[in-house]
């Protein structure tokens, strides 16, 4: 019996060091008052500083890595006015924790910020199921696929609500919404036509000479599942915080 509650002592003083460990800010977040008439800046200096550990995770706040950003399968496009069907699977992106802070703003008491983001360097991988036509081009083929993207451009609108939790107020995100204007890249798919090599290079072509179009008709389940993605890393962030302890007054 005093072994078992030896035992259960451990345990619970190894929770509850957990628990204490869990809350505690780290050196590299820099806190900003909420009163600050710089706050802007600060903000920005402060996730600035967040970007290599948002590269690899923050395991003391759950935060999953950023990198590479495991957007997973998308139903990119079905039936559409050209009957095509397009499927990414398996995608991930590397790059993006090199994102740029450019412009910010807040409003709505700071309850509400809105981000420009340059993403200078993106890399991306996967497989790819396609059948139909894209830029009246016929478009038969699955297999692997990556993409090689210069100067993209997020805007990040981010607005926040507070929450009462035991007597604590606490920021939850009420709605956070992305949009991607499109720059420079490549993309290449591998086993179009099933592995005709000419047919393949020709599309592949005409893919890339019209890029920015092409990539606009498929970045719109990209933004949905890129705001699904910040907002897991944003919830894990402010769930361990106090309203007061990420902006005091």
């Amino acid at each position: 019996m005093k072994l078992q509650l030896a035992v259960l002592c451990l345990v619970l003083l190894n929770t509850q060091l957990e628990m204490t460990a869990a809350v505690t800010m780290p050196d590299y977040i820099k806190v900003c008052s909420r009163n600050d008439p710089k706050i802007t800046e600060c903000i920005k200096d402060t996730v600035h500083a967040m970007r290599p550990h948002l590269k690899d995770g923050i395991k003391e706040l759950n935060v999953p890595a950023m990198e590479p950003l495991d957007i997973g399968d998308l139903n990119i496009l079905e039936g559409g006015s050209a009957g095509i069907n397009v499927k990414a699977l398996d995608l991930k992106i590397y790059g993006p924790s090199n994102f740029e802070i450019k412009k910010l703003k807040n409003s709505n008491n700071g309850l509400r910020y809105d981000f420009e983001l340059n993403l200078p360097r993106l890399q991306g991988e996967g497989k790819y199921d396609i059948n139909g036509q894209i830029l009246t081009l016929p478009l038969r083929g699955n297999g692997p696929f990556t993409g090689n993207f210069t100067n993209f451009y997020a805007f990040v609108k981010v607005i926040f609500d507070t929450k009462n939790v035991n007597g604590e107020e606490y920021l939850q995100i009420k709605n956070l919404e992305v949009k991607i204007r499109t720059g420079k890249g490549r993309i290449r798919l591998e086993n179009l036509f099933n592995g005709d090599k000419a047919l393949g290079d020709v599309v592949n072509d005409t893919i890339n000479q019209n890029f920015e179009v092409f990539t606009n008709e498929l970045i719109q389940p990209i933004e949905r599942a890129l705001e699904k993605k910040f907002i897991v890393i944003a919830r894990k962030i402010l769930e361990n915080f106090t309203y007061n302890e990420l902006f005091p007054v």
